[in-house]
């Protein structure tokens, strides 16, 4: 077969650019060599392609189309292809995909399938003896653990408190359930897994079915309550007044005793700040009595705060007192 003529050649090239195009714009702007090999480039077409600045190398056979965009997700699909087959954005890197709160990271973290050791000084490599389908995922074009898989992974990176954090953001934004973490946990862990009895515990001290935190200030409210030595409140507990609806962040229904996560930064807005100034009126004209918390009394004064509490529910129970003494007394003097 002879050579091809230049036309022939030319509309070859394009072809090829094209398709290199389409398949980089579904990756974020990149593209793998091993890719490239497959739509017909070889090492001399990719070598001029870097030389006349159409394609960028970002990783080790793994290239950036000119023009593309440079943005996180960029990077975290580049890494995949960087890793080669199997690979997933996993750890830190995974909770940012999922936009998981309290979790941040500079660097992506990868897993690869056990036995493979790539590396490079910019990418986290974690490697896995098992990493199943029911593990994995694809969050805006890019393989990635599921929900339930970066939780469990993230145990064992990032402390407690950062850790309740993206478990009830995930479950907030219906990632997952807590059952299948659970699960999850279970068929991975056992004891021996990094952050395994945190993320137990974590679970545990919510229960299933629990409804999920709003607020980094609700999950710092909620560990304190949990360290207390009061009753376990209902979370995100709904109240008819009036024909409306509200949800309060923790109470105690028995005693209409409600806690509320306070302060205009943390409910989006100086409107919603006066909107849940009348929502709290309404409540104490129906009886309810609502103790507000604030970030600096979570940090600074617990212990005032879990105080005001147990005064609260005394006073409940005091005035509950009141009401049943006065209605007897009247029953036996009609009587």
């Amino acid at each position: 077969m002879g050579r091809m003529r230049p036309q022939e050649a030319s509309n070859a090239r394009r072809t090829r650019d094209r398709a290199a195009a389409r398949l980089a714009a579904v990756q974020h702007g990149v593209i793998g060599v091993a890719q490239a090999h497959r739509l017909g480039f070889d090492a001399d077409a990719i070598a001029a392609r870097v030389r006349n600045g159409r394609w960028d190398r970002v990783l080790p056979r793994v290239y950036r189309i000119a023009g593309a965009p440079e943005r996180g997700r960029q990077a975290a699909m580049a890494a995949t292809l960087w890793a080669g087959d199997g690979a997933v954005v996993s750890h830190e890197a995974a909770a940012v995909l999922w936009r998981l709160d309290g979790v941040g990271t500079t660097r992506v973290h990868v897993t690869v399938p056990e036995g493979r050791s790539p590396r490079h000084e910019s990418i986290v490599v974690h490697r896995a003896r098992t990493l199943p389908a029911v593990d994995r995922d694809v969050v805006h074009g890019v393989p990635t653990t599921s929900a339930a898989r970066t939780l469990i992974d993230l145990a064992g990176a990032v402390d407690s408190s950062a850790l309740e954090r993206a478990l009830e953001s995930a479950l907030r934004a219906r990632l997952t359930k807590s059952a299948f973490v659970a699960w999850r946990l279970d068929d991975l862990g056992g004891t021996g897994r990094p952050g395994t009895p945190t993320l137990r515990r974590l679970l545990a001290e919510r229960g299933r079915g629990a409804e999920p935190l709003e607020s980094a200030l609700e999950a710092a409210v909620w560990r304190v309550l949990v360290a207390s030595d009061l009753p376990r409140p209902v979370r995100q507990h709904p109240v008819c007044v009036g024909g409306a609806t509200f949800r309060l962040d923790f109470a105690w229904p028995d005693s209409q005793v409600a806690l509320e996560a306070d302060g205009y930064l943390f409910h989006a807005g100086r409107r919603a700040f006066v909107d849940d100034r009348a929502r709290a009126a309404r409540l104490v004209a129906a009886g309810w009595r609502i103790v507000p918390v604030t970030w600096d009394q979570v940090r600074d004064a617990p212990d005032e705060l879990v105080a005001s509490v147990h005064s609260a529910i005394a006073h409940a129970s005091m005035k509950r007192e009141s009401v049943t003494d006065r209605l007897s007394a009247r029953r036996s003097v009609t009587g």
